[in-house]
């Protein structure tokens, strides 16, 4: 059961179950960290007890994002490898948004789950080169860094209609989230926090 359900203004449903999704995923074995390691993270980036690198850039990214510069993420990359350091960015990324909805509607974030057992998958897509923002993307006019571990990638795409748009919404001008925010309002929104972050993944 999710805490969203004691706010006083109810989320979507969609909303709710992406935000359940997001957390078996987060408890799932990796491209290349286990469960165990992908939970032990999230737990760093919320508390600040860290006990490496990895674990240091999961709590800036989380409570900080706009202090992190290239030496933070290259310093990461260098000890880990560069899926690593993904992964990590993908976990911190969806779980600082599902907690900032949390606290925004003044309710407590959810317990992080259990770790799922299982071994890491391996899938890390192959020939990326290091491009804008200090890790490897994919070609095209819009890449993302998290498209070095697929999984991590579709995670975060999944949030997008509930969260914000899917990526047809986002070529459609007219579109209108019932009840909610048209096209411009909610680009508006998204330019500001990005600002705001000086985000560059």
């Amino acid at each position: 059961m999710s805490n969203l359900l004691e706010a006083s203004v109810q989320p979507r449903q969609d909303a709710i179950e992406a935000e359940q999704a997001q957390f078996v995923a987060l408890a799932s074995p990796g491209a290349v960290l286990t469960g165990t390691q992908r939970v032990t993270l999230a737990a760093a980036a919320r508390t600040g007890q860290v006990a490496d690198g990895l674990e240091t850039l999961a709590h800036h990214l989380y409570t900080e994002p706009a202090a992190v510069h290239e030496q933070h993420v290259r310093k990461a990359a260098d000890l880990f490898g560069d899926p690593a350091t993904v992964e990590a960015i993908g976990i911190v990324s969806r779980l600082s948004s599902v907690d900032r909805i949390h606290t925004v509607l003044g309710v407590d974030p959810e317990p992080l789950p259990e770790p799922l057992p299982g071994e890491p998958t391996e899938a890390v897509a192959k020939g990326l080169k290091r491009r804008r923002g200090f890790l490897p993307k994919p070609p095209g006019e819009i890449p993302t860094t998290l498209d070095l571990v697929p999984g991590e990638g579709h995670a975060l795409r999944a949030m997008f209609g509930p969260m914000y748009m899917t990526e047809h919404e986002m070529g459609d001008p007219n579109f209108r989230r019932e009840p909610g925010l048209n096209t411009p309002q909610l680009e508006t929104v998204a330019a500001r926090i990005s600002l705001l972050n000086r985000c560059f993944y």
